[in-house]
């Protein structure tokens, strides 16, 4: 494949997004388009990026994003269009849309039938079972029931407990109201009644997951990003240790800062996990070891990278590559686990001796960073000016604010 003829075009506005801009220029010297309703920082000002604007004022609906992602595909023929979706309702929108945008794209992310099994709790449990891997105790919630039939579901979770959408929701994300969270954790089941309350009467129809609280500061935390070929094979992995994660409502869950470092033993889980379910294409898995007796604890599998996947870069992948050997060249790759020790960080590192509370742990991150320094996947060389420059300074100092007025100091829960 010429690789001018690749026009890769990614779905989002965030982090994420600019990640995987850069790992297609990285791997193929490439510009990326992003379908924009009006300018983000994260890819703004950038020389590797398209923005696709769809008009001032211009909201995101699935009709008008479908409709500038078809122009922009007719407006640039002879193109191999790669659509790569970066969140939730990304993903959703192309399993929904699939037949009428296979027409002008190829799509980044695995077959309809198997990224919605991936989505099942149920199934997913049996299968992480299956390979050692326990998942949380938890049952789903569904909004429009009455507060008897609230009451009894919370009963079954042992407490304290989190409330959260039960499959990251399309719906959900396109809610605003005041004492909106990406999750909520509760310590009673009366607090649990007043979130579902909270939901409800924001106009939320649908279900939430009730799951048991898992103990563990932020470094309790790990990620495991990788790909799965068309073939079943899963062709890269990378694990990450959270030193940091974000605290404010719309972003819990998510990494500052990770310590990407190499374990087999998540890359074992993650193989067997994927190869249960059946899952090809990218994904990302978040797993949290109990400090009390050590199990590992799955919560979810994500079909796509993950805002925080360019720490794979930092490990010495780039997943981008095998999605483009598998779905464009149809070439088969030979299995690579990221082996190259790193951080990768959008927070400033001064905070971490307040964070990693693992003294042994703080000092092998700190060798590590002296060696190496923290990789800020928004700082770029080949995309470097300075606005980009003056951006990645004030969101840094943006997000050190954040984290110091909703987590000031390090809890036994993570919250």
């Amino acid at each position: 494949m010429p690789l001018n003829a690749l026009r890769p075009v990614v779905l989002g506005a965030d982090l994420g997004t600019y990640s995987i801009a850069r790992s297609f220029h990285e791997a193929y010297g490439v510009t990326s388009s992003v379908v924009l309703n009006q300018p983000r920082g994260p890819v703004d000002n950038s020389s590797i990026i398209e923005p696709v604007y769809l008009g001032k004022g211009g909201t995101l609906d699935t009709e008008l994003v479908l409709g500038s992602l078809e122009r922009h595909a007719d407006d640039h023929p002879g193109r191999t269009h790669l659509l790569v979706p970066t969140m939730d309702q990304d993903v959703d929108m192309l399993l929904a849309h699939r037949e009428r945008l296979e027409q002008r794209f190829t799509l980044g992310v695995g077959p309809s039938d198997t990224v919605r099994e991936a989505s099942d709790k149920a199934g997913l449990a049996r299968v992480a079972d299956a390979v050692g891997v326990s998942t949380p105790r938890g049952v789903e919630v569904t909004i429009p029931d009455d507060e008897a039939t609230w009451r009894e579901r919370l009963a079954e979770v042992p407490l304290p407990m989190i409330l959260k959408p039960s499959d990251g929701g399309t719906t959900y994300a396109n809610l605003f109201f005041p004492g909106r969270k990406k999750a909520y954790p509760v310590a009673t089941a009366a607090e649990g009644l007043d979130v579902l309350r909270l939901v409800r009467d924001a106009g939320f129809d649908g279900s939430f997951l009730a799951q048991e609280l898992v103990p563990g500061d932020d470094t309790a935390t790990w990620v495991v990003n990788g790909y799965v070929d068309s073939h079943g094979t899963m062709t890269m992995a990378a694990t990450g240790r959270v030193l940091i994660g974000l605290h404010q409502p719309g972003f819990i869950g998510n990494a500052g800062i990770i310590y990407v470092t190499r374990n087999d033993e998540l890359i074992a889980d993650a193989r067997g996990i994927v190869e249960g379910l059946g899952l090809t294409g990218l994904f990302s898995m978040d797993v949290k070891v109990d400090p009390r007796d050590g199990r590992r604890v799955l919560f979810d599998v994500n079909p796509r990278a993950g805002r925080g996947g360019y720490y794979v870069n930092v490990g010495g992948l780039n997943l981008m590559e095998a999605l483009v050997a598998d779905v464009v060249e149809d070439r088969r790759l030979e299995p690579r686990v990221a082996d190259r020790t790193g951080v990768m960080g959008f927070v400033p590192r001064v905070v971490l001796g307040r964070y990693v509370r693992d003294r042994a742990l703080l000092r092998e991150v700190r060798a590590v960073i002296r060696r190496r320094g923290v990789v800020n996947p928004l700082l770029y060389r080949a995309d470097s000016n300075v606005r980009r420059r003056l951006y990645a300074a004030q969101a840094g100092a943006n997000q050190l604010k954040a984290l110091l007025q909703t987590y000031p100091r390090p809890t036994d829960t993570g919250f």
